[in-house]
C-alpha cells in the first residue's frame, strides 16, 4: 500500500508539474500573439471600406430579407466611423442616428477584437489546436465579466452593459486572427434582448501597397424577449487607404454615452 501511495503521489506530482508547464507555455503563446497583433495594428494605416449589410428577420415564420444597407466605414485615429455609402462624410455619432431602425453593430472592422488583445479586458483559456475556416489554428476561449465589459446592448430606448464569452482562432504559423465568435446571453431583462451572437471571418485584404487581415465578412444575430430573431450578414470590400480629402468629424459624445461604448447594438 505504501508503494502504491508513493507511486500515486509521484504520478500526481508529475501531472501537476506538466499542467503548470502547459499553463506557462499557453501564456507565452498568448503573449506572442498579442505582440504580433499589436505590430500588425501599428502598421495598419487609416483606411476606409465599403460595408454591405443584408438584414433578415424571423417572427413566427420563415426568415425573410428586410433590406440591404450600403455604408462607408473608416478606421482613423483608433475609431470606427460610419457614413451613408458614397457620402464621404464621417461623423462620430451613434449608429442608431445613421440607421434609425433594425439591428446594427458598430464593429464592422473588428476594433472590439483588437481591444480584447490589447487590453486586460478578457480572460483567455487555451483550448488546443483546431481547424477553422480552412486554416489550422490555435483556439482560445474568452470570458469577459460584466465589470470589465465594454459591450453595450441597446434595444429601443433601453440599454445596458453585459458580460459575454466566446472563442478566438489564430493561425498557428502566422499568428494572424482567423475567426472570432462571441455570445452574449446574460443581458439584463429590462433591455428586452435575450441573446446576441457575433462571428467575424478574417481574410487578407489589400490596402494601398500592402495586405492586412481584416474581418472580410461577419454575422450578427439577435433574439429579443418576444422571440423575434434578426440576422445581419456583413461584407467588407473596396478597402483603400484613407484619403486626406475625406471629411472626418469627431462630434462630442451625446448625453449618457460613455467612452466605453465601443460595442453598440
Amino acid at each position: 500500500m505504501r508503494f502504491r501511495c508513493a507511486g500515486w503521489t509521484i504520478r500526481l506530482a508529475a501531472l501537476l508539474i506538466s499542467g503548470a508547464s502547459a499553463a506557462e507555455d499557453s501564456a507565452d503563446l498568448l503573449q506572442r500573439i498579442k505582440t504580433h497583433i499589436a505590430e500588425h495594428l501599428a502598421k495598419l494605416p487609416n483606411y476606409t471600406c465599403r460595408e454591405t449589410v443584408n438584414r433578415f428577420m424571423r417572427s413566427g415564420g420563415g426568415l425573410r430579407h428586410l433590406d440591404t444597407l450600403d455604408l462607408d466605414v473608416v478606421f482613423a485615429g483608433g475609431h470606427e466611423l460610419f457614413a451613408q455609402g458614397g457620402s464621404g462624410k464621417f461623423d462620430d455619432q451613434p449608429m442608431d442616428k445613421l440607421v434609425s431602425s433594425g439591428t446594427m453593430s458598430n464593429n464592422a472592422l473588428g476594433s472590439h477584437v483588437d481591444l480584447l488583445l490589447s487590453e486586460d479586458e478578457a480572460d483567455f483559456q487555451y483550448a488546443g489546436i483546431d481547424k477553422k475556416d480552412g486554416r489550422k489554428s490555435f483556439r482560445f476561449n474568452i470570458t469577459v465579466p460584466l465589470e470589465r465589459s465594454r459591450f453595450l446592448v441597446k434595444h429601443n430606448s433601453a440599454q445596458a452593459m453585459s458580460g459575454y464569452q466566446g472563442s478566438l482562432w489564430v493561425d498557428i504559423e502566422t499568428y494572424d486572427i482567423v475567426r472570432a465568435d462571441f455570445k452574449v446571453n446574460r443581458i439584463p431583462s429590462h433591455v428586452g434582448v435575450s441573446l446576441i451572437e457575433e462571428s467575424f471571418h478574417y481574410k487578407k485584404l489589400p490596402i494601398g501597397n500592402s495586405e492586412f487581415y481584416l474581418p472580410e465578412r461577419s454575422e450578427v444575430a439577435a433574439t429579443d424577449k418576444d422571440g423575434v430573431y434578426t440576422l445581419n450578414l456583413v461584407k467588407l470590400d473596396r478597402c483603400r487607404e484613407y484619403a486626406a480629402e475625406s471629411d472626418v468629424k469627431y462630434a462630442p459624445p451625446s448625453q449618457g454615452t460613455a467612452d466605453r461604448d465601443r460595442q453598440d447594438h
